[in-house]
Formats: C-alpha cells, structure tokens, sequence
C-alpha cells in the first residue's frame, strides 16, 4: 500500500485474518515501509500462499550529490528470510520485459541494440542476460572505483551519460 500505516504491536495480530481472495504480494520500494506492512506481507504469503513478486532488486536509489538510500532488496531482504521464500523478479535484470517487448515488436539486432544504465546489477546483468551490448555511466550507482566480476564487465562506459551526444 501507499502512504503511512499504523504500527500494531505484536499481540494485535492474533485475531487477524488474511483475505483468501489475495493471491499476489509485490514488493517494490516504499518509503512508508513498516513492521506492519511486512507482517501481513509475510502472512499473505507464508500462510495463504500468495506468490511473492519484486519489482526489482535494487540495492540502492541515487538521490543525487553522491548520495545513496536502501533500494527495494532492504525489504526483500526481511521478506526472504522470514518466508524461506525467493520473489519472481519481474524487473531488471530478469529478462521478462525484454521479452515482453520483442514478442510485441519483433526481434532485435544484437549488433543495434545497447543497454545503458548506471547500475552493474540490474542495468549491466539485464543487459548480458538478454545478449546485448551494455554500457555503464558513472552517474548514478556505479563508481569508476567500485570495479566489477569479469562477467558483470560492460562493454562500454561513460563519466556522464552527454558523452554520448556527438559534436
């Protein structure tokens, strides 16, 4: 849900009841985050069933100046160790939407198509695990100094994203 919720204390959970008709739980970031959004996440999904899906796994969101804040993987974080249970990632670096989009419009050349973005994790993997070329700007997430696995490596970067514009 949106916006603050109320904070139960433990023992007010004991007469609550979870809606049977819920099947889904999606986890996103959310700034109003609360203990008492994550227990009834937890009940809907450890004890209803309900399929447990992440928009993304973001470690971190740049808010400028250099600045990072916890990304949406802090409430995954707690959600996976109380359920036991891994989320269907539905964002990067997951490849459904590149495969929502070339069902929808056709295949893409490889050899025409890049991914750019500033996060080694989700930009760079989603990139490599569609076949694409990637590029990494330092404008965001990733730092020159931050270094990376072999298999995370882009295939290009940047200082700033204007590098690209030509002349």
């Amino acid at each position: 849900g949106l916006g603050p919720v109320d904070n139960r204390r433990p023992t007010d959970w004991d007469g609550y009841e979870v809606d049977p008709s819920v099947k889904y739980v999606v986890v996103s970031l959310d700034p109003h985050f609360t203990h008492t959004k994550m227990t009834e996440a937890y009940l809907y999904v450890a004890e209803n069933g309900a399929e447990f899906i992440a928009s993304d796994v973001d470690e971190y969101f740049s808010i400028g100046n250099g600045r990072q804040i916890p990304g949406t993987s802090s409430i995954l974080a707690g959600l996976i160790e109380c359920t036991g249970k891994l989320p269907t990632v539905t964002g990067k670096p997951n490849r459904l939407l590149f495969d929502i989009i070339t069902d929808r419009y056709g295949p893409l050349d490889p050899s025409r198509t890049i991914m750019i973005g500033d996060t080694i994790a989700t930009d760079i993997k989603f990139g490599k695990n569609c076949g694409i070329s990637t590029g990494l700007v330092y404008t965001g997430n990733a730092k020159q100094s931050d270094g990376f696995a072999r298999a995370d490596e882009p295939d290009y970067t940047w200082d700033r994203l204007s590098d690209l514009l030509i002349e």
